[in-house]
């Protein structure tokens, strides 16, 4: 199929979602303004706005669109996946996760209406602040019972690259698990620098879980870190 016909394939959907983002935000800001901004009921609602986000996602697919679920720890995690697309942080909702909050830098808490959800939600903004602030913070919410997102490798890449230690250290200092998922053709959907999406099938897989325990020592985040990377990548050159 020609490239630019996979363009106007997708791009219809993707319209789609971005007007229903731009549109829901606009109701739900009064809302929210009036009733507080509860965190749980902004996170109920950025759970429901990904889901449609990801509905989205599934017909631009070609209905090409697999999530493996996989079991999900006792406790609060620490959540990893590659990072090919700007739609990323919706992943998580698609395994079914609504008690999560992400922790990003910057330009996503700049977003009309979505920045100030996510701000009010309890997600952590990593501008200007130290590791171990950030660490900090996560403790906190891991300690409330919610599980903590990270892109490791800090931006979007069509090819998988280092993964940064921060969110490994966090694990082992809290002694939390870490989930690593895959994501998988959403670099070919929408590739960074991109603002057309086109169809692609779409995989979304969980790993297994990786314990901070087997990790310990000077050199502890970094071995975790690689460790996890190399079941990203393992898992995404299989065919």
């Amino acid at each position: 199929m020609p490239d630019f016909i996979k363009k106007l394939y997708g791009a219809p959907f993707a319209a789609a979602a971005w007007t229903w983002l731009f549109i829901s935000g606009i109701f739900a800001v009064p809302y929210f303004y009036f009733t507080g901004y509860k965190e749980n009921a902004l996170r109920n609602f950025l759970y429901f706005q990904g889901k449609v986000v990801q509905f989205a996602v599934f017909f631009a697919s070609g209905f090409s669109k697999k999530v493996v679920k996989g079991k999900m720890p006792d406790k609060a995690s620490i959540l990893v996946a590659n990072h090919p697309c700007t739609y990323d942080t919706f992943v998580f909702f698609d395994f079914g996760i609504k008690n999560l909050v992400c922790i990003a830098k910057g330009w996503p808490f700049k977003i009309i209406f979505y920045g100030k959800f996510i701000e009010k939600a309890g997600y952590i903004n990593s501008e200007g602040k130290t590791a171990e602030e950030i660490i900090e913070d996560a403790r906190v919410k891991i300690e409330r019972g919610l599980n903590v997102a990270v892109f490791p490798e800090g931006t979007r890449s069509k090819v998988t690259g280092r993964f940064r230690t921060l969110a490994f250290e966090a694990a082992i200092r809290i002694n939390c698990p870490v989930v690593p998922f895959v994501i998988k053709g959403l670099a070919e959907m929408l590739p960074p620098g991109s603002y057309c999406p086109k169809y692609n099938p779409v995989e979304y897989i969980q790993l297994e879980t990786v314990y901070p325990d087997k990790f310990q020592g000077e050199l502890g985040a970094h071995n975790m870190a690689k460790h996890v990377k190399n079941m990203v990548v393992q898992k995404l050159e299989e065919r």
